[in-house]
């Protein structure tokens, strides 16, 4: 079963990964952003969360489960 809608973020259990080096869409800049997994309560899902360092823009990619 994959994602119907978005989930929230209650919904699961974030680990921090780091830092990792991205493009933001939304203020243009290469910068660090802050790198979390997110796995949910039941475990069916993995999506990954970014944070932009630079304007706190957040993003998700999905994991190859939804």
């Amino acid at each position: 079963m994959t994602h119907s809608g978005p989930m929230p973020d209650a919904a699961g259990e974030f680990t921090s990964l780091g830092t990792a080096q991205r493009w933001c869409s939304k203020c243009a800049s290469t910068t660090e952003h802050r790198a979390a997994l997110w796995e949910s309560s039941d475990g069916a899902y993995e999506d990954h969360k970014y944070t932009c360092t630079a304007c706190g823009s957040v993003y998700w990619v999905d994991g190859i489960d939804s």
